[in-house]
């Protein structure tokens, strides 16, 4: 992920507010003849996510296109746009997505813009791992597939606006899982080009050999096992399970990483249970859960728990 940053600014004079598209991928120019126009911006972001909180007070125009996807939930006086042959207001609490290379054109009066900045490559990237299928992501309509998703969207959206005002957006592990979310809704909820139950029924195979291989994985532990071996109870290929993995799991950990963390869990009861005067040692214990390296070990453990495994095991 990239460099974290944060804007928080007023313009009055529309024209400043093309270089501030720019840093976004939003190729619009801006204008207003209003004499009361403001333009209130609140934005954060990393390269990967930008989530902007806007206020419009009067009336301008926007038109242009986009670099990026960008999703607009609107709600105030007015907002009117046109994607190429398409056209439709947003003003009345609802959203509006802006693809690449589609011009636009947007009419807003006196309205709270909430937007979310997704870089086509991550899209994707998202498209690739939980459908299973390699195609080209092309979103065949700028509104949401119906009203209950537009509000699931809206939900995501305001839970997004809520981790940029918070601290917690400084965390990369925050800021990653809120990407995956968004990017994930952005494609369960407007239109794709493509078959919808072909990638649902794509979407449950993923999630059912996920949840045998972790079944498999927690049940094995203290067996010689491999990634191999969980593909094989899953009946799929180890390339299909990382798929898998990456689609389901909360934090998009591999198969490995999994098997890892299941037996560094292992690792770590063992060690709060340890006893020195017997002959426990981080070394025998690790070896006994498959780490041969104690150094890379000790690496894996104060990464998950905060501390090294010799303090865990001397308490």
């Amino acid at each position: 992920m990239g460099e974290l940053f944060r804007h928080e600014l007023t313009v009055s004079e529309p024209e400043v507010l093309a270089l501030l598209g720019e840093q976004t991928g939003m190729r619009f120019g801006y204008g207003s003849t209003d004499p009361g126009f403001a333009y209130r911006l609140s934005r954060a972001g990393d390269g990967q996510l930008t989530v902007s909180q806007v206020r419009v007070d009067g009336t301008m125009s926007l038109w242009g296109d986009t670099e990026v996807f960008t999703v607009a939930h609107v709600q105030g006086v007015r907002y009117d746009w046109q994607i190429r042959e398409e056209t439709g207001s947003a003003a009345g609490g609802s959203s509006v997505l802006f693809r690449p290379e589609q011009p636009s054109l947007v009419v807003a009066q006196d309205v709270d813009v909430t937007l979310a900045h997704l870089p086509v490559q991550l899209v994707q990237a998202t498209a690739d791992t939980v459908y299973g299928v390699e195609t080209p992501v092309e979103f065949t309509s700028a509104t949401p597939l119906s009203a209950r998703l537009g509000e699931y969207w809206w939900g995501l959206v305001r839970y997004g606006a809520g981790v940029l005002d918070s601290e917690a957006f400084r965390e990369p592990l925050v800021r990653a899982e809120l990407t995956r979310h968004l990017a994930v809704g952005l494609l369960e909820c407007f239109p794709l080009l493509g078959d919808r139950e072909e990638r649902y029924l794509t979407m449950e195979a993923q999630r059912h050999r996920y949840r045998i291989a972790v079944q498999f994985f927690d049940d094995h532990v203290c067996d010689a096992i491999t990634v191999e071996d969980a593909a094989r109870a899953a009946r799929t290929t180890t390339k299909a399970l990382v798929h898998a993995f990456r689609a389901n799991h909360p934090s998009e950990l591999t198969p490995a990483q999994y098997l890892r963390r299941t037996r560094l869990d292992a690792a770590h009861r063992d060690l709060e249970d340890g006893d020195p005067t017997r002959g426990d040692t981080v070394k025998k214990i690790a070896a006994r859960w498959g780490f041969t390296h104690p150094g890379r070990f000790a690496q894996y453990y104060r990464q998950i728990y905060g501390t090294a495994p010799s303090h865990t095991l001397d308490r």
